[in-house]
């Protein structure tokens, strides 16, 4: 490949256009499981003006207190846009989970390896379990998919599932479809989702 000579020789890069080249592609599945990340975050205004997403985290949103974990999946796929998919959420527990320096510092000074863990360190969940209190689950239905419409709010439908439910309902299950999401949950629209899991939050 042949460099770029419009760059060669300049101090600096334009970083817009590794953000276009790297998460330009809002129908990858990858960036619009970020790109729901961020519109549930937007949803619940937990999102601080010059946070950054923390890509190992056991969950992903903080919500006050209530820990959110955000899955996404789409009828529209990079490999299949204008055919239906049969979406499925992955509901796995967590094996491991990362302790932050500051999650550490709560632990009780009787924790054998309180004083260890206190620098961060992996943990082991035995056996594995869901470290979120609350589930919001984002489907994009629009076919076929484009940037545009990803950014549509009114082209996805969600479900919010408190953790509790997950665990007695389905315990160990690893995966989750839509028939047996409708039965855990109403769909709601994106501008619902707060006072849905406001409502989890105070069952």
């Amino acid at each position: 490949m042949a460099p770029n000579v419009a760059a060669m020789g300049k101090a600096s890069i334009d970083t817009n256009g590794f953000q276009k080249w790297a998460t330009g592609n809002l129908v990858d599945n990858r960036n619009r499981g970020i790109f729901a990340e961020w519109m549930v975050g937007e949803a619940l205004g937990c999102i601080k003006p010059k946070a950054f997403r923390v890509e190992w985290d056991s969950f992903d949103l903080l919500y006050g207190d209530l820990k959110v974990e955000v899955k996404a999946s789409g009828l529209s796929q990079t490999w299949n846009l204008h055919n239906a998919t049969v979406p499925k959420f992955t509901i796995t527990g967590q094996k491991w989970t990362w302790l932050t320096e500051e999650e550490a510092e709560a632990l009780p000074d009787q924790d054998p390896d309180a004083q260890y863990r206190r620098s961060g360190v992996w943990i082991e969940n035995d056996p594995p379990s869901r470290p979120a209190d609350v589930y919001v689950f984002c489907l994009h239905k629009a076919l076929p998919a484009t940037n545009k419409n990803v950014k549509d709010t009114n082209t996805w439908v969600f479900w919010v599932v408190a953790t509790r439910t997950l665990d007695e309902v389905l315990g160990g299950q690893k995966t989750l479809g839509l028939k047996k999401l409708d039965s855990l949950a109403p769909r709601i629209p994106w501008n619902e989702i707060r006072a849905a899991v406001d409502d989890c939050q105070s069952a």
